[in-house]
């Protein structure tokens, strides 16, 4: 093979690079102005994660779900649920650790792993990671980005996971609803049948103050 060729690959293999990693970078964190984004953490499973689905199509809502690696490998029919019905699917890490308190060793494999389920069951990588817990450094958002995501923060807590009551849930979230805003829930890993209950009255009560919904972490 002659220079110029090797030279022309090489510089086609480093544009698109660029492009990708440019896209990743400027990846939207929030919604879109007068809309909500409704984000699912920790799933899918099997008793939740198709309750919440049959919600969202109800209201014709896309939403985006960031799915544990080992959930996802345990649950492929399920992913490819969420896909089928448009919403976008990113990573949570592949057990749910505390990032920050990782070796390199294991940041990395939390990382990649995911990456690679993912991509196994639906034909391409996640574009985002929320680290759990909302807890990260400079060090595992600079690994994140190395590894071709974006580090996303988990957005507006709605405390779902400490099961508070759906009436609590619900006017906790709609207090906090306004353009832009990004709302973070459990579809897995256990007891979120607050979460399911409380979401058409979340849903409704959102459109009731003139706000749509939107997508985040999709290309």
């Amino acid at each position: 093979m002659g220079m110029k060729k090797i030279f022309f690959i090489l510089l086609v293999y480093c544009l698109s690079f660029s492009v990708f990693a440019v896209d990743v970078q400027t990846m939207r964190k929030t919604a879109l102005p007068g809309t909500v984004a409704l984000t699912f953490d920790d799933g899918p499973t099997v008793e939740y994660t198709p309750q919440i689905l049959a919600i969202l199509r109800k209201y014709h809502i896309k939403a985006t779900f960031f799915m544990v690696g080992m959930n996802a490998k345990a649950h492929p029919e399920i992913v490819r649920m969420v896909l089928a019905d448009g919403h976008a699917i990113n990573s949570h890490s592949m057990t749910h650790p505390m990032l920050t308190k990782l070796n390199d060793v294991e940041l990395y494999r939390e990382i990649t792993e995911p990456q690679v389920v993912i991509k196994n069951i639906i034909g391409k990588k996640p574009v985002c990671l929320r680290y759990p817990y909302g807890a990260s450094n400079e060090h595992v958002r600079s690994v994140i980005r190395e590894n071709g995501m974006m580090p996303m923060p988990m957005g507006w807590n709605s405390f779902d996971y400490d099961r508070p009551g759906t009436d609590k849930i619900v006017n906790w979230v709609l207090l906090n609803a306004h353009s832009g805003q990004v709302f973070l829930f459990h579809d897995g890993f256990e007891k979120r049948e607050q979460t399911v209950a409380a979401l058409p009255r979340m849903i409704e009560g959102i459109q009731k103050k003139g706000l749509g919904f939107s997508q985040i972490c999709t290309v």
